[in-house]
């Protein structure tokens, strides 16, 4: 039983810690993905407007310079490919490809968007470089109409590198943490069993007759205060065990003062207590725990007996015990289950002189 409250304690401990850390580990990634593809496609967005105005102006033959040039000086200093496509699709300049070696990209899902005065981000392979990517379009606008899109575009290999080490580092953290978890729940457990422990066996000894038990009050809270109580019914148990001890002892006293036989029977008709007086009559050392029949041979005590139970008063009569005549009555106790049996000798109340010692 020692064994299984620490184990049931400790498991739920375990159990809680162990669902939390799976949660952790496998719903968090994919929100950090999510999160994290979010933020890179507004950090997209805003670079590709930050480009707007220094590439616009070569759509509508303004642009000084090369435009390829423009392009591959932006996209290696923001680290990002950049793409120009014109409202045909075709390709004006990219940040990592010649544009002769590029087909058409009117039907790609982000320039279809674009065109239509709308930005979009999409994660796809590219056809070109033949590795998924992500990709934010954004419509550029000359007196009112779209002249072209400009797309930025990164590599999700490195995205994706980004989370694969970011999941490695969470189930390292998911797993010290756990581990760190389980060590206090064992000592936290073991801080609840422990002293539940102490005060069932300290219970189980009191149980047994061991009033000398106490429990540790080196403990705080609910326990130190519930230590303190029982230690305190322990004394008082302690206390009236001596006060009915001290009792039995005056009552053992005044019963062997009786000369009388001097018994008393539970509801089945046992002896549960008598004198020495009473044990000589019978001719029996020690007749408690029997029928009073199968110790004393009398039809007239018995009678007495049952008109007491029937009675749930007194009764009284002569009865011969041996060669003996007594003077029997039987009272019956308050509660009605038990009755008192005296048995007085006819004889040594006529000769006194005679009686023989008890």
């Amino acid at each position: 039983m020692k064994k299984t409250l620490f184990l049931r304690v400790f498991l739920g401990y375990a159990a809680v810690i162990v669902l939390l850390a799976f949660a952790v580990t496998f719903f968090a990634p994919p929100l950090m993905r999510s999160h994290h593809i979010e933020e890179q496609a507004a950090g997209l967005e805003h670079l590709a407007l930050l480009l707007e105005g220094p590439v616009l102006p070569y759509l509508t033959g303004g642009g000084s310079g090369d435009l390829g040039e423009t392009v591959s000086f932006f996209g290696k200093s923001m680290k990002r490919r950049i793409t120009v496509i014109d409202r045909e699709g075709t390709v004006l300049a990219d940040s990592e490809k010649e544009v002769g070696d590029m087909e058409n990209h009117l039907f790609r899902p982000e320039i279809q968007a674009a065109l239509q005065g709308e930005k979009r981000m999409s994660i796809r392979e590219s056809s070109t470089l033949k590795t998924e990517m992500m990709y934010m379009s954004i419509p550029l606008r000359a007196e009112g109409r779209v002249v072209g899109v400009l797309r930025l575009s990164l590599f999700m290999k490195d995205f994706e590198t980004l989370m694969d080490a970011l999941r490695r580092d969470l189930l390292k953290v998911a797993g010290l943490v756990t581990l760190l978890a389980l060590v206090i729940a064992f000592f936290l457990t073991r801080s609840i069993s422990a002293p539940v422990r102490e005060f069932i066996d300290a219970s189980s000894r009191v149980s047994a007759g061991d009033f000398e038990v106490l429990v540790s009050t080196r403990r705080s809270g609910e326990f130190r205060d519930f230590a303190r109580s029982f230690n305190a019914m322990t004394g008082r148990l302690k206390a009236m065990f001596s006060e009915v001890q001290l009792q039995n002892e005056e009552i053992e006293i005044i019963l062997a003062s009786i000369r009388e036989g001097l018994g008393v029977l539970d509801k089945e008709s046992r002896i549960v207590l008598c004198n020495a007086g009473f044990r000589r009559i019978v001719q029996d050392e020690a007749p408690e725990g029997r029928h009073i029949w199968e110790v004393v041979r009398s039809s007239s005590l018995g009678e007495i007996i049952r008109k007491a139970r029937e009675a749930g008063t007194a009764a009284a009569g002569e009865a011969t015990i041996g060669d003996r005549t007594y003077f029997c009555s039987a009272v019956s106790f308050a509660t009605g289950d038990r009755l008192v049996v005296t048995l007085h000798d006819r004889m040594e109340s006529r000769n006194p002189e005679k009686a023989e010692p008890i």
